[in-house]
């Protein structure tokens, strides 16, 4: 999750920022995802500084030498325009909304951070865009008589796609 933040950070910067600016996008970004992520709130900023590091030794970072981070030539940033959710998208999202689900009904241990992480690694989305999403979800789950998350409130704004997607996942269709 945090890779993406910084790649997403680096797009809106012009692919080379400091810490510090990069700190401030993911801030101003995810700062609704930093809060409810648990103790991520209290280390988020190190955690963000420990995820560039191995970005770098992977080679997906450039650390230059005023200490500002760079996007190698050629990675793709995320795009942040508004854009329609392809039906791979909605179904990672569905997928991932339904294991949260199932485990909260079942009273066990959600996994949010993991699972909302999973999903931005397979969507490319941005937290407030996986947001949204989510609670669309909510609002199919709530139409089929089922409690939704007590996390995402349901909106009646349903993107096209995401009903068929859940009845689906509902259904095992």
């Amino acid at each position: 999750m945090l890779s993406s933040w910084i790649l997403e950070a680096l797009g809106a910067a012009g692919t080379t920022a400091s810490p510090l600016q990069v700190a401030k996008v993911v801030w101003s970004r995810h700062e609704e995802d930093l809060r409810s992520a648990g103790d991520l709130l209290f280390t988020w900023q190190i955690d963000l500084r420990t995820t560039a590091e191995a970005m770098a030794e992977a080679g997906n970072l450039l650390v230059e030498e005023a200490g500002c981070w760079a996007l190698p030539a050629g990675t793709a940033v995320p795009d942040l325009a508004r854009r329609a959710w392809s039906a791979e998208e909605i179904a990672t999202a569905v997928e991932g909304y339904l294991s949260l689900l199932q485990a909260e009904h079942a009273g066990r241990p959600l996994r949010r951070s993991e699972v909302l992480a999973d999903i931005t690694a397979g969507t490319g989305r941005t937290g407030e865009q996986l947001e949204a999403m989510m609670c669309n979800i909510s609002e199919v789950v709530r139409e089929h008589d089922i409690v939704p998350l007590a996390s995402y409130r349901p909106r009646s704004n349903v993107p096209v796609g995401v009903r068929p997607a859940v009845r689906a996942a509902l259904t095992g269709e």
